[in-house]
């Protein structure tokens, strides 16, 4: 317990670091500065060891909060079988892009006034490999929390509605390639666009990610809401410490957003809007990567299970869907082998 609240109060430590960067002086910021190939470094570093410092305090706290619970985080993947992990963390920036392009490159929700393009480019996708890292932490740290509330529930036969999903997609596709093909598209992710697709658009495309996942509609059909509960709980945290800051300097800035905004010119439904991109980071790499279906959709083993490594799993391991007596659902293994 020592260990797990070092790394809790390491990590809030940092999370406060982070928000450091509202203090920093005006000139950091001003319009006319050095700039390197067009970047202006001085807001550049500032506001991106900003965001590295919450990243990294968020990971660090959110491992902690997990260890203290008994449950498994990311790092403990990290530690027993590198490999593997290495591969969930490519999953999760699948994940990242996906979210990327949806939102940002079709949407136009948001865009990097401090930045260029080439840099851009160069951060994209180590930026969303640590982006991930720290949401799904922080989605572990409040599942570990609430599964202890929780009675454990007995599997059941997976729910498949990947056909609605990809037909949700379909339309999603659809609907954008009609809408830029009368207006044009133009890439730019470091302006305003004066035009967007309806955001209705995005919402779609974000729930037929979700029903790819059979992990996560076979959660929701057995009544199992620690993973939801979960999701709104960290969404409404990291919300709120990531975001207010952030609104000072515009490290991103909002676009297109509907609904009121705060009289910094946050917008309300971005916190409305958070579940989603949680969603969506954990959909996808329980897609591509059926055992960490069990990490995130399934309830924690008993207390004393033995802790196997994380490895792939054996044939017979994930569970024959077609049996109502299956231990396990096809989305996974057991979450043992993840701890």
């Amino acid at each position: 317990m020592g260990r797990a609240a070092w790394k809790i109060g390491t990590g809030s430590v940092l999370i406060a670091a982070s928000w450091l960067q509202v203090l920093a002086p005006a000139w950091v910021f001003a319009p006319i500065q050095p700039r390197v190939f067009g970047l202006p470094l001085a807001p550049v570093l500032v506001l991106g060891l900003s965001s590295a410092l919450f990243a990294v305090g968020a990971i660090v706290a959110g491992e902690g909060i997990c260890n203290a619970f008994g449950s498994t985080s990311l790092g403990d993947i990290f530690v027993r079988d590198p490999l593997r992990a290495l591969r969930l963390l490519a999953c999760g920036t699948v994940a990242g892009l996906v979210l990327e392009i949806v939102a940002q490159w079709l949407g136009r929700l948001w865009y990097y006034p401090w930045w260029t393009t080439w840099f851009y480019a160069l951060v994209l996708v180590p930026g969303f490999a640590l982006y991930w890292l720290f949401i799904v932490e922080s989605y572990l740290a409040a599942k570990a929390v609430l599964d202890t509330a929780v009675r454990r529930l007995p599997a059941r036969r997976p729910v498949r509605l990947w056909p609605v999903g990809a037909a949700a997609l379909a339309v999603f596709a659809a609907l954008s390639i009609r809408w830029y093909a009368e207006r044009g598209f133009t890439f730019d992710v470091t302006n305003p666009t004066p035009s967007a697709p309806p955001f209705g658009h995005a919402v779609l495309a974000f729930a037929g990610v979700a029903l790819l996942s059979g992990a996560l509609v076979t959660a929701a059909g057995r009544l199992y809401r620690v993973p939801f509960a979960a999701i709104v709980l960290a969404a409404a945290v990291v919300s709120v410490v990531y975001e207010v800051p952030n609104a000072v300097h515009w490290h991103w800035a909002y676009t297109h957003f509907p609904g009121p905004r705060l009289r910094d010119g946050l917008p309300l439904t971005v916190f409305l809007a958070w579940p989603m991109q949680y969603v969506v980071f954990l959909a996808v790499p329980s897609v591509i990567m059926p055992s960490a279906a069990a990490l995130f959709w399934q309830p924690p083993a008993d207390p004393g299970a033995d802790q196997r490594m994380c490895r792939e799993p054996l044939p017979g391991e994930l569970g024959d869907i077609e049996s109502e007596g299956a231990e396990q659902a096809r989305v996974g293994l057991d979450v043992d082998d993840l701890r």
